[in-house]
């Protein structure tokens, strides 16, 4: 173990404290998963988040019975961080537009159109959403990687309109801003995958309602993208000046 991460191993050791939670092997071999994955090298222009993640999560459910839950929204959050920043600060318009088709493929095949660097991602990303997809198969709930697969396609989508508002220029009104940033905020998708792992609680009647972006889910993602432009302005300025502008609109 002297390989592993401090940080990580502290979160563990507090999830345990404090919550009283088992952590069983397979939650131990997510930071396998993670370190495998070797992101930090070999995508350096990527935030390495996934601790923060976690602990994110456990802020959603910490309790025992959803642990399959967490180690589902655990690895989809911390994808879409390196989604994100590919969308951000790295890809350019044209890598974007095949990143963009690829995701919403969900296919192998598609590997063969995508540059080195993307190509790790989306099949990191892929894979994600294969293993959520043998899961929900174990209990006849395959349906549900269908909701989780279109939520991150209307993500993505909205990553590529703002990336392609940097890209050329321009910097669009507030009305059009908030449009697509509710989106890029993640909270809609994220609050569709926190569903999957949840077991008998959950129907596909909830899934319908929270793909219905219901009045509480939409004022959620108005706080959760306003407070997080807020505090990201003075970051974003050494990132993309454009983005910082769009950012501007809304402050």
């Amino acid at each position: 173990m002297a390989w592993y991460p401090r940080a990580l191993h502290v979160a563990l050791q507090i999830s345990i404290r404090v919550f009283g939670e088992i952590i069983s092997l397979p939650m131990l071999l997510s930071p396998w998963w993670w370190k495998d994955l070797d992101f930090a090298r070999k995508l350096p222009f990527a935030r390495d988040r996934v601790v923060e993640c976690y602990f994110w999560i456990l802020g959603v459910y910490f309790e025992p019975q959803y642990f399959l839950a967490r180690r589902i929204l655990t690895k989809v959050i911390a994808m879409t961080s390196i989604i994100d920043d590919i969308y951000d600060v790295y890809g350019t318009l044209e890598e974007l537009v095949l990143f963009t088709d690829a995701i919403e493929r969900w296919e192998n095949s598609a590997l063969d159109q995508l540059p080195e660097y993307m190509k790790l991602c989306y099949q990191a990303l892929l894979d994600v959403y294969n293993m959520i997809d043998e899961e929900m198969a174990k209990e006849g709930r395959s349906y549900r990687v269908n909701y989780a697969k279109s939520a991150m396609n209307k993500l993505v989508r909205a990553y590529f309109e703002e990336a392609k508002w940097c890209h050329e220029g321009y910097v669009p009104s507030i009305e059009e801003y908030m449009r697509v940033a509710l989106v890029t905020g993640a909270y809609k998708m994220l609050a569709t995958t926190s569903l999957v792992g949840m077991g008998d609680l959950v129907i596909e009647e909830g899934f319908k309602w929270v793909s219905s972006d219901p009045l509480i889910l939409e004022a959620a993602s108005v706080i959760c993208r306003l407070m997080d432009d807020m505090v990201g302005h003075k970051g974003l300025q050494t990132l993309n000046i454009l983005t910082t502008l769009h950012i501007a609109n809304t402050i």
